[in-house]
């Protein structure tokens, strides 16, 4: 994986054709690694795969560099493997020219501004409707715990297995580890496809060398992740932060998630500050809070909440505020906390903890479109 990162630098602003791997921009461990590990694949398989008529392929983290240290969970896991920053590929680094003449194939995500030049979709998130995708795009859409999964099941079936590829094989077990709460029976994020695949990399994996338990894995992940020590109350707001606008309407609404209960940030020095500065820089209209709080004492039992802030458009935060209470797939099974004053925002205890982000991110989006 070091050797293909090194090489595929030399992409960067090329003048012949290039196809960009993109992840989505909270460049999450999930979204991080699906970047880097199906970059690889594609970049040893093109010439048999008659569908692809690139040849050279680039891996993008979907973040400005400096925010690179803000993801602390991807930070951690690629310095065990020895993936040196110097060698990643962050979107700050891309000219605006250079993406627009450029190919795509988007992973962890779907709908993007580069949507229209997709030639291949990965994702683990139900069909948004909104997305301009293609017709001749190759998407691949199935609801599992890890975008990981479906990546290391073509790796699995090319029999991309051999000790060459021992960190890629990490870098997902590791993800889908994660991703599922370690198969947690009470987080229900874990598919049979989750089960089988994670089994048949440590199969793989063992068959190498000795490797850590699915609970270490677990325990140094969600430490790394929650680590926030050494971050501002603004830098954890953009930790993990999804952003969707409509083009039309020009509304806009941020949704920064947490590794930790919004009833926790909230309370936070200068949260109320923090929050004012980011709606000021997206430009938004409306904040939604995503916490949650896995407690790995308690076999990865998880808490979410989340809290909704209307920044400039009340009609858009009643909307918003209403779709959540009143969705249906899923039902997030949402408690008031009548008792929470807050930049007079509305704060939910989430009883459905299976629900997360990618869930409430269409529903959301298709607020937006129906407000023009």
């Amino acid at each position: 994986m070091l050797n293909f990162l090194k090489l595929s630098r030399k992409f960067i602003n090329a003048k012949e054709p290039v196809c960009l791997v993109l992840g989505n921009e909270a460049c999450d461990l999930d979204s991080a690694v699906s970047a880097l590990s199906l970059s690889y694949f594609y970049q040893h398989n093109h010439q048999r795969l008659e569908t692809l008529k690139c040849r050279n392929f680039l891996p993008i983290l979907n973040i400005p560099k400096h925010d690179y240290p803000l993801k602390t969970e991807v930070h951690y896991l690629f310095q065990q493997l020895s993936l040196s920053e110097e060698y990643l590929t962050f979107r700050d680094e891309l000219s605006v020219e250079f993406m627009t003449r450029s190919q795509f194939v988007l992973v962890d995500h779907h709908n993007s501004p580069w949507s229209k030049q997709a030639i291949v979709v990965f994702d683990h998130r139900p069909r948004d409707e909104t997305a301009e995708l293609p017709l001749d795009c190759s998407i691949h859409l199935e609801l599992v715990g890890s975008c990981c999964t479906l990546i290391a099941e073509l790796m699995l079936k090319a029999e991309m297995t051999t000790i060459k590829e021992i960190e890629i094989l990490k870098l997902l077990r590791s993800t889908i580890v994660l991703d599922t709460v370690n198969f947690s029976e009470s987080a229900k994020r874990a598919t049979a496809k989750d089960h089988e695949i994670c089994f048949a990399l440590e199969e793989r994996l063992c068959a190498i060398s000795q490797q850590e338990t699915r609970k270490q894995v677990f325990d140094n992940l969600v430490k790394a992740r929650s680590d926030v020590r050494s971050l501002t109350t603004f830098q954890l707001l953009r930790k993990d932060m999804k952003l969707i606008s409509d083009i039309q309407s020009n509304k806009k609404i941020v949704l920064p998630g947490f590794p930790m209960l919004v009833q926790e940030f909230i309370k936070k020095p200068q949260a109320e500050e923090a929050l004012k500065e980011c709606a000021r820089n997206t430009d938004s209209s409306v904040i939604l809070l995503l916490g949650m709080h896995i407690d790995i004492d308690q076999d990865g039992s998880v808490q979410r909440d989340l809290g909704l802030i209307n920044i400039k458009d009340s009609q858009l935060f009643a909307s918003v505020k209403r779709k959540l209470e009143t969705m249906s797939e899923p039902n997030l099974q949402l408690e008031e906390n009548h008792g929470c004053h807050f930049m007079q925002g509305c704060f939910f205890k989430q009883g459905n903890i299976k629900a997360t982000r990618k869930h409430i991110l269409p529903a959301v989006n298709q607020i937006l479109n129906d407000s023009q």
